[in-house]
């Protein structure tokens, strides 16, 4: 039997109906115009990040796009291009020691202890050590600290 790369016909498939919305002059929405990429994060940053849209979202003025754990990623990426040139390193550690120096480094112990793949090296332990993370509720983004905001009135009265 033949094998059949899923992905390929996926790919394909989504081309050939963005070629049809395209001559038939409909608009695609922003979420169909942006590539799709993979990224592995650490529990803590998916927690961070979850809470640092939903807070976002909450606090926004303009209602017109939402904001998403995928908008801060893409902002943080635009972020580190724009500063390409402070980039140096040999590791994740050094690459963001030389981009932000006064940030500490969140991994936690597991991640730290084994590198950035998250998996242990297995010519020195058994099996991984899933100590829980010691991240703060705020990070450090250059001189100013983001911490969650305390609810005001206007919002009391909604769930979080």
């Amino acid at each position: 039997m033949a094998h059949v790369d899923l992905n390929d016909r996926l790919r394909e498939t989504r081309a050939r109906l963005d070629r049809q919305r395209a001559s038939a002059g409909q608009p695609r929405a922003k979420y169909a115009r942006l590539e799709r990429k993979e990224a592995r994060v650490r529990e803590d940053q998916c927690a961070e990040l979850t809470s640092l849209a939903r807070s976002l979202m909450r606090d926004r003025v303009s209602r017109r796009e939402r904001i998403t754990e995928n908008t801060l990623i893409r902002v943080a990426i635009d972020l580190l291009l724009a500063h390409r040139d402070q980039l140096r390193g040999s590791d994740e550690g050094e690459l963001r020691r030389s981009m932000m120096p006064e940030v500490p480094d969140f991994r936690s112990s597991a991640v730290a202890e084994s590198g950035t793949s998250g998996v242990p090296d297995s010519r020195t332990t058994d099996s991984p050590d899933f100590r829980s993370s010691g991240v703060a509720n705020s990070l450090t983004f250059g001189p100013r600290n983001y911490e969650r905001p305390e609810p005001t009135e206007s919002r009391r009265g909604r769930r979080s």
